[in-house]
């Protein structure tokens, strides 16, 4: 296990640039820990960039060459927003105790709305690390490591998204020039 946070650290800080400063988060019981890495001004000088160390412990479902395929997950939010870490736990504790999918396109209800009622983006969407195209996949001795990027998405959003498809709504992100850093912004739909 040791083995493993240790290569998720290394490729965190090989893509970051720097080395990344720990967190360590546990679920209501105690019962999941798990890390959020995070390196200010990364991607630009208003962001942190995060990636989270422990969810490589949840069985995915998937595998590759017969090798179980595991996730962690990663993200970037304004710096003036303290939750987004927060927000990062509860994805992974959400997959480790529902035992939820966890593919390119999953929609996760819910993620941000315990933490902070008050916010426009209520949910997250997982897609390939598009910001970041140095998360290559961790082979470790017993499975794979990859990583998603985690997006904060309206209700709205999370609508188009079921009616119409993942693609159709990143389409919408793309032309509106949506600041997904920003977990107050408006919606595109």
């Amino acid at each position: 296990m040791a083995n493993e946070q240790e290569r998720i650290i290394q490729k965190a800080t090989e893509v970051f640039g720097i080395a990344p400063t720990l967190e360590s988060f546990s679920d209501e019981g105690d019962r999941y820990n798990i890390q959020v890495a995070s390196v200010e001004n990364q991607l630009r000088d208003d962001t942190t960039s995060f990636v989270t160390i422990g969810g490589y412990e949840a069985p995915t479902g998937y595998t590759v060459g017969g090798v179980p395929l595991r996730i962690e997950l990663v993200g970037a939010c304004q710096t003036t927003y303290d939750i987004f870490p927060d927000i990062l736990a509860h994805c992974v504790y959400h997959k480790m105790k529902s035992h939820v999918s966890c593919f390119p396109g999953a929609l996760y209800k819910d993620m941000i709305t315990p933490i902070d009622p008050d916010l426009h983006m209520q949910h997250v969407l997982l897609i390939p690390p598009v910001l970041w195209e140095d998360f290559s996949t961790i082979d470790a001795d017993d499975k794979k490591i990859t990583w998603l990027q985690v997006i904060p998405i309206s209700e709205k959003e999370r609508t188009h998204a079921l009616q119409h498809g993942v693609d159709s709504l990143l389409r919408h992100f793309e032309e509106a020039q949506v600041n997904i850093f920003n977990l107050e912004r408006k919606s595109v739909m």
